[in-house]
C-alpha cells in the first residue's frame, strides 16, 4: 500500500531477477433441491413483523464454543434450508474449520434450545458454510427465491446482532455492487455483528442472499443467492474430519479463485495514461478503481509528486489473522523541486524502505519475505530502472504467494517515475503473467 512518500509495497522482478520460490469489516463475531418440504409463503403485503413471527423458528443463532472453557468464543446467524442442513458464512465457523480440536460448533434455536453442529461443506471465496444437524427437529427449510428483486423493492435481513436477540432489518435492494470481482449484493439496512449469515428475504418470505458484511452508514452487503446455489448444487467434498483436510480444501478453492481473478486482469486491455514525462495506465480490471493525488496544492513541500492509485475493494476473508486476493498499482511521478541531487537520491532509495504488504498476514500464517533488487532494462524505457521484487509464502497454502514489486527510472536527477504492484495470493505462474504485461506497457514518452 503506498504511504507518501514513495511508499510503495516493495517487490521484486520474477522473471528478470534470480529469486528462490519456496509461501471489509465482516459481520460475525448432493443437497436436495427440492421445496416439497418448504414452509408456506406469507403474502407479499406481509409486514417485517409477520415475516419474522412466520419465519422465526427457521432461522439459528451459530456459536462457535472453545472447549476448554466451554463458553462460546463468537456468534453469527443462520437458517435451515431443508430437515438437517443450516447455510451460514464462512467467517462465523472459520475458527473451528481452523481449529477443529479446540472448538465446536452448535445452534441456538427460537426455543432457547442447544443443537450440536457438524461442518458440511463451505465456500471460502464467497463466504459460505452449509452445517448439518443431527436432532430430529423436524424443520421445514426457508424457500429459496427463483429470481433476484428488482431494484429498490424492500427486503428484510434476520440475524442476531450483537448477542441481544433475533431481529427483522427492513431494507431496500439495491442489486450487484457495481465493479465487483466476487459479486455482492448492495443492501441499503443496518447489518450488525452477530448477523453474518442470516437470511435476507424478499416480502414473499424467499431468501434472495445472506448477511456477510457491512461498512456502516445503512451499506450492508450480501452474498447472492446464486453463489449459494452454486455451493448447494454441487457433491459433497470427500472427507473433511480435521485440519489438515480443511486446510488443503481451502488451497484448493484459492488456487481456483486466483486462476479466474489474473485471467481476467490479463484479459482486460489497461488503459494508458499520462503521468509526468512517462505512459503509465490506470484500472487494470473494472474491479480495481483508481485515484488520482497530488500536492500541488502546498507550497512549502520540498518536492513534487502526482500519482495515481488503482486498489481492488475486495478480499477475501481466510482467518482471522489472514486476507488474500489484493490488487493493487501505484504510479507516482516525483520533481526534486527544491531538493539537491543528494536528497533526490536519497528520497528515491528510501522510497524501497517504505514498502509494505497490502494484506493481512500473521507470522503463523505467512513466511519471511524473499527479496531481490537489481539494474533492469526495461523493454519500454531508455534508461535501466532500480528494481526490487519480494515473495512470501503461504505457509499452509504451499502452491500461494504474495508477490510486491517495485521499479524507480529516471532520465535525469530532475524527475523520476515510481511504478508498484502487490499480488496477494497467486502462484508463481500467474504472477510472471501479471508482471510480463506490468513491465511491457510502461514507457517513457
Amino acid at each position: 500500500m503506498l504511504r507518501h512518500p514513495l511508499s510503495f509495497n516493495l517487490s521484486k522482478l520474477i522473471n528478470l531477477i534470480v529469486l528462490s520460490w519456496c509461501s471489509f469489516n465482516l459481520c460475525s463475531q448432493t443437497i436436495a433441491s427440492d421445496n416439497s418440504d418448504k414452509v408456506a409463503l406469507p403474502q407479499s403485503s406481509q409486514s417485517a413483523h409477520l415475516l419474522f413471527q412466520q419465519f422465526e423458528e427457521q432461522v439459528f443463532q451459530i456459536q462457535l464454543i472453545e472447549n476448554s472453557s466451554n463458553k462460546k468464543s463468537s456468534i453469527g446467524s443462520g437458517f435451515a434450508i431443508g430437515a438437517e442442513q443450516i447455510v451460514t458464512n464462512y467467517h462465523v465457523v472459520s475458527s473451528f474449520i481452523h481449529h477443529p480440536e479446540l472448538y465446536r460448533i452448535q445452534l441456538l434455536d427460537s426455543q432457547q434450545r442447544l443443537i450440536a453442529a457438524t461442518l458440511y461443506d463451505f465456500d471460502v471465496v464467497n463466504d459460505l458454510a452449509v452445517l448439518t444437524i443431527k436432532d430430529n427437529l423436524a424443520l421445514t427449510g426457508l424457500a429459496l427465491a427463483k429470481n433476484a428483486p428488482q431494484q429498490g423493492d424492500a427486503i428484510y435481513s434476520i440475524g442476531n446482532p450483537h448477542d441481544y436477540g433475533m431481529i427483522v432489518v427492513p431494507g431496500t435492494y439495491n442489486g450487484i455492487t457495481a465493479n465487483s470481482f466476487y459479486q455482492r449484493i448492495h443492501f441499503t439496512g443496518s447489518i450488525n455483528p452477530g448477523m453474518s449469515g442470516g437470511p435476507v428475504l424478499n416480502e414473499a418470505g424467499e431468501v434472495i442472499g445472506v448477511n456477510v458484511a457491512t461498512a456502516g452508514n445503512q451499506l450492508g452487503f450480501l452474498v447472492p443467492l446464486m453463489r449459494l446455489n452454486s455451493l448447494l448444487s454441487k457433491p459433497q467434498p470427500a472427507a473433511l474430519a480435521n485440519a489438515e483436510q480443511y486446510q488443503k480444501y481451502i488451497e484448493l478453492q484459492l488456487v481456483a479463485n486466483q486462476q479466474k481473478l489474473v485471467d481476467a486482469l490479463i484479459e482486460h486491455q489497461w488503459p494508458k495514461a499520462n503521468l509526468g514525462a512517462a505512459y503509465v495506465f490506470s484500472e487494470v480490471a473494472p474491479f480495481v478503481p483508481c485515484w488520482g493525488g497530488s500536492n500541488a496544492d502546498k507550497e512549502k513541500d520540498m518536492y513534487r509528486y502526482s500519482d495515481i492509485n488503482c486498489r481492488n475493494k475486495e478480499q477475501i476473508y481466510v482467518s482471522r489473522e489472514l486476507r488474500t486476493g489484493a490488487v493493487e498499482v501505484q504510479f507516482s511521478w516525483i520533481e526534486r523541486h527544491k531538493l539537491d541531487s543528494w536528497q533526490f537520491s536519497t528520497l528515491l532509495s528510501k522510497s524501497f524502505d517504505m514498502a509494505g504488504p497490502g494484506n493481512r498476514a500473521g507470522e503463523k500464517d505467512v513466511t519471511n519475505y524473499s527479496c531481490s533488487q537489481d539494474f533492469v532494462n526495461l523493454p519500454m524505457q531508455k534508461t535501466p530502472a532500480q528494481t526490487a521484487l519480494c515473495v512470501r509464502n503461504y505457509k499452509k497454502y504451499p502452491s500461494l504467494f504474495d508477490v510486491l514489486y517495485m521499479a524507480v527510472s529516471s532520465q535525469n536527477d530532475q524527475h523520476a517515475l515510481l511504478s508498484h504492484f502487490t499480488l496477494s495470493g497467486v502462484n508463481k505462474d500467474n504472477a510472471n503473467r501479471f508482471t510480463r504485461k506490468f513491465m511491457e506497457l510502461i514507457e517513457w514518452q
